[in-house]
């Protein structure tokens, strides 16, 4: 697809990579399309191929989605034409969230049947192959409503999970046991959406001793968890005491919109968050109380998934632009409108530095970053690779 230089009702199209629009002060900027496209395999009802949870493993060699009967799809990333390696039916209704523990060869998986699986993920030792049957390994039962998110804490012989019934649970993988029962919302028992854990940052205020390291627990002294609740507040708990030791303040009740995604990134201090009424808001982690450093909106369409980028090597910039590089930081976000993006989330303020198209007014649920691509999965069933370069 070529496109040569034209201005329509004001819009400059410079070619198929970029557009641009003086007359509103919009200044070039790239349009993604895909590297790779994974189409639906699951047939033409559209509730039964649509996507309702995706992952990407670390090394790219596959991906993984969950749909609305319960049933999970591990397929190769090496031909966007590929059968699936791999089949479960590890729940009894939907499946709210899939991930790749670090190795890629292991996955988790929740539904909303309030429970959690463990899957094997191990690729295909040839080509051609059969698509096979996997049982899972594990099985997690507790929860007294839907789980609706996860996190892998380390190699994964512990993980969390978040659930409706507003309580975040710890998990011995091995024994399949529960650890600990966190309450969210001040112990009030909020409804959790999502959750994002990484390691604590050098300034955290360690404090109190708290309940203390179970000994099932495995690297979990250095770690804190996020979790976007319901009301549209969020909470942080140190994982070492099993506290909560803050949550951000909830707005007055005609004006709540509840936060859907969020996402810490250790590296830079960073916290990102979105929310049903379409708001992003970042955080400096080291000064949480002061409130968000930067927040922006395109539209009132809810935020769907939020994930950090790093633009260094992950850059989304035209080769002829003078800003190329100059952030570093970036958020991929993905939209119930259809319409996800790259923002640069610098100093000088947000600022869309690619657009990720595709998709036919289709909602996009979910956004992962991979090495130097961005993935995403809509509702049309179909998961889209855009490559950085």
């Amino acid at each position: 697809m070529a496109l040569s230089s034209s201005t329509t009702n004001g819009w400059l199209l410079k070619d198929v990579f970029s557009i641009a629009c003086p007359d509103l002060g919009i200044s070039d900027t790239r349009i993604a399309t895909p590297s790779a496209i994974y189409p639906n395999q699951l047939g033409p009802d559209i509730r039964k191929g649509q996507i309702t949870a995706f992952d990407v493993a670390s090394d790219q060699s596959q991906f993984v989605t969950g749909y609305h009967d319960g049933s999970v799809y591990i397929r190769p990333t090496s031909s966007t034409n590929a059968l699936p390696s791999a089949t479960s039916r590890s729940h009894l209704s939907t499946v709210t969230s899939i991930r790749f523990f670090p190795s890629s060869r292991v996955i988790l998986t929740a539904g909303a049947d309030f429970s959690l699986s463990i899957l094997p993920a191990d690729p295909p030792e040839s080509t051609p192959y059969t698509t096979k049957k996997v049982t899972p390994a594990r099985t997690f039962r507790g929860h007294t409503r839907a789980v609706t998110s996860t996190a892998i804490i380390a190699r994964g012989r512990n993980i969390l999970s978040g659930s409706k019934d507003g309580t975040i649970r710890l998990w011995d993988v091995s024994s399949a046991s529960q650890i600990r029962i966190l309450a969210s919302g001040t112990n009030n028992f909020v409804p959790v959406l999502a959750l994002s854990s990484g390691e604590r940052w050098s300034e955290f205020d360690i404090g109190s001793e708290g309940e203390g390291i179970d000994p099932r627990e495995v690297e979990t002294d250095d770690k804190v968890l996020f979790c976007a609740l319901q009301d549209g507040s969020f909470e942080l708990f140190d994982l070492r005491t099993k506290r909560a030791v803050f949550r951000s303040p909830v707005g007055p009740s005609g004006t709540r919109s509840a936060l859907q995604a969020l996402a810490y990134d250790r590296n830079h201090g960073l916290l990102a968050t979105g929310s049903a009424s379409g708001l992003i808001a970042l955080y400096d982690v080291r000064a949480l109380g002061e409130g968000p450093t930067t927040t922006f909106r395109r539209n009132e369409a809810p935020v769907e998934d939020v994930t950090f980028v790093d633009l260094s090597t992950a850059r989304f910039s035209l080769p002829s632009s003078p800003e190329a590089g100059s952030e570093n930081v970036g958020l991929a976000i993905a939209t119930e409108d259809g319409l996800p993006y790259i923002a640069e989330a610098g100093s000088a303020g947000p600022r869309v530095r690619a657009e990720l198209v595709g998709t036919d007014c289709d909602a996009v649920r979910f956004v992962r970053v991979a090495g130097h691509n961005v993935w995403s999965a809509a509702d049309d069933g179909i998961v889209r690779r855009y490559a950085s370069t």
